[in-house]
């Protein structure tokens, strides 16, 4: 049964849950085992150490919150604020954490949340000189977990993050709250760090390191740079109630996202701000190259110093104005192929991001359709997913991009590739946007009748060699964006109602019985005529080419028509498009006529049978 202490201790602000207790238990002249005993922290097992998992400091559990306050005699307020909870909605990496713990799942190992306390503030330990802080020292604060926080904003210096005696880090790597709680008569700033490295069963002071974390080498602290104040400045704003959470929410993970790219393809975003040190950065990211090294490598660093070098040009590039071209230097499409970065580096950022993707901002997220190749797909080895967030559908797409958007957005590659080539790649691009899967299955949707083989990467690889690889990717993003704000057609429907459709006999001739001008020599037949007609209709319904127009059914069952087809739309189709010859130039704005009067008809009915009663009258 949980009975009060004694004596208990009001928390101080900031202050985490570990180091509440380690200052209770030097106010009580106790083990800190026996305070989490006594609050009811401890998991006692029989003929076992009692042992205090570090998950408790994200949440108290109902019971163990009553214990807890019952013991301490706080209220519910003060002991929530000993935790990480408050931060939950604020940082994401809290919340994933907290979710797990809640299914009851071993808490996995998370990039951006340290295990314990692995930083710190010597002048923050030292506490302010007064009262109960002058005998058992300053707080051991909440935000110290957070990678993201490199600095004390209150003392204008880096955090620490080695014992400055023994040189080793702080972490204890055996998932206990507090490290050897056993040991009594330790003050809450010293160093729990065994003297003898790898030993775990050390039950005596005199085997500790011992030395006082809040009592530095002399000299004057690491300056802290004013890019690096401002930055802290901002991080810590965004983790206050000034901001909202769900913006914070999304910044810290754009920033994760963004730093572990930075990490990868270090030092391509090196910061280049003055007095903003790097070689720490070099040195650890350099260690990360071993191939026996097993962080990931999206691991923030311990190294404050390190870690806010890598901060510094990730909050920048999400600062840009354009942020994919921000991203592109970084994009590991580009350094798979380029840069020798080895691809299980990329891959596991990769994984990264599709485990946080939803968390990332919306912004970022439609940057991160060029920067990942795998991110939008099924699986590994699976078919790509549609993009979110667009404005239209795959059947909104017209099948051979209209050519003002090509003149428009396109001229940059006119000196590579036809014009005709880069309108039918840039459909099928589009499609694939919101169709997901590969170009082929684009292809196939537009009725293009090609595998898409070549579709769309000589393009790109001609961009790659000319020094722009996203040039053809912001084209698109422009193109799209007309798309979207034009009225949006389901040229899908078009192409499905006119699979089978002919210019019916009665038509031609009604249009035919309007040309003075006689024919030439070289004039079809009618039938061959009306069949080719056909085609260029089709053409300007469904915004497709020439050579992709189904084939009639009349063509396909007369052998001599069949023969005819495929050369007479070419021909025809050519006269009307050139509107040079003088009886087409007759026979051209007749069938443009039919053609909008048939765009209503089909746009208006959902079935073919409709599409005929509707023409019919």
């Amino acid at each position: 049964m949980i009975t009060p202490l004694p004596r208990s201790l009001d928390p101080l602000p900031g202050e985490l849950l570990a180091g509440y207790v380690m200052r209770l238990a030097h106010r009580l002249d106790v083990a800190p085992d026996t305070i989490l005993r006594r609050t009811g922290l401890a998991d006692c097992q029989p003929n076992t150490q009692a042992i205090t998992r570090t998950t408790l400091s994200l949440e108290l559990p109902v019971q163990r919150m009553n214990d807890f306050q019952t013991a301490t005699r706080l209220t519910a307020a003060e002991a929530t604020a000993l935790t990480l909870l408050p931060l939950a909605p604020r940082y994401p990496p809290i919340a994933h954490s907290l979710d797990v713990v809640r299914a009851g799942k071993r808490i996995p190992a998370l990039d951006w949340l340290f295990p314990s306390a692995a930083r710190y503030c010597p002048d923050c330990l030292a506490g302010d000189k007064t009262g109960l802080q002058a005998d058992h020292g300053g707080p051991w604060k909440t935000d110290w977990r957070l990678p993201v926080v490199f600095a004390c904003p209150h003392h204008q210096r880096f955090l620490e993050h080695l014992c400055p005696e023994c040189r080793r880090p702080l972490t204890d790597r055996f998932g206990q709250l507090i490290a050897r709680p056993t040991i009594a008569g330790l003050h809450p700033a010293q160093c729990r760090a065994p003297l003898a490295q790898g030993s775990r069963r050390t039950q005596r002071t005199a085997h500790l390191c011992g030395a006082r974390l809040d009592q530095q080498p002399a000299g004057p602290p690491e300056p802290l740079p004013k890019e690096l104040a401002a930055l802290q400045k901002k991080i810590t704003t965004m983790l206050s109630p000034d901001t909202p959470a769900a913006t914070a929410s999304e910044y810290f993970t754009d920033l994760q996202m963004v730093s572990g790219l930075v990490m990868i393809t270090w030092p391509r975003a090196r910061p280049v701000a003055a007095g903003v040190d790097t070689r720490r950065t070099d040195q650890v990211l350099a260690a990360r190259q071993e191939p026996s090294h097993s962080i990931h490598v999206s691991a923030p660093p311990w190294d404050a110093l390190a870690c806010a070098s890598i901060l510094l040009p990730a909050d920048s590039i999400l600062s840009a104005a354009d942020l994919q071209t921000a991203l592109a230097p970084l994009a590991p499409v580009e350094n798979r192929t380029r840069s020798g970065i080895d691809p299980k580096r990329h891959r596991s950022w990769d994984t990264a991001f599709r485990r946080y993707q939803d968390d990332c901002s919306q912004r970022f997220q439609n940057a991160a359709e060029y920067l990942v190749s795998t991110h939008r797909r099924s699986g590994r080895g699976g078919s790509r997913l549609p993009q979110r967030g667009l404005d239209y559908g795959p059947q909104h797409v017209p099948a051979f991009l209209p050519l003002q958007w090509a003149e428009r957005h396109l001229g940059a590659f006119t000196v590579a590739f036809s014009v005709p080539v880069l309108r039918r790649t840039t459909s099928a691009f589009l499609v694939r946007r919101a169709l997901g899967r590969t170009i082929g299955d684009a292809a196939e949707f537009l009725g293009l009748g090609i595998d898409g083989k070549g579709l769309g990467t000589p393009i790109t690889r001609w961009a790659r060699r000319q020094g722009t690889p996203q040039a053809y990717e912001r084209a698109a993003d422009a193109i799209a964006a007309e798309l979207a704000s034009s009225p949006l057609i389901d040229y899908r429907h078009r192409r499905t109602l006119l699979a089978d459709w002919t210019l019916p006999p009665d038509a031609w001739h009604q249009i035919a019985g309007q040309l003075k001008r006689r024919p030439s020599p070289r004039y079809i037949s009618d039938d061959r005529a009306r069949l080719a007609a056909t085609a260029y209709i089709w053409t300007q319904v469904t915004h497709g080419e020439i050579q992709f127009a189904p084939q009639p059914t009349e063509s396909r069952d007369d052998p001599g028509l069949d023969a005819a087809w495929s050369q007479d739309r070419f021909t025809v189709g050519q006269w009307l498009r050139q509107n040079k010859v003088p009886f087409y130039q007759q026979m051209k704005p007749l069938l443009d006529a039919y053609a909008a009067q048939l765009t209503r008809a089909v746009d208006a009915t959902r079935s073919s049978r409709q599409l005929s009663r509707s023409l019919a009258n």
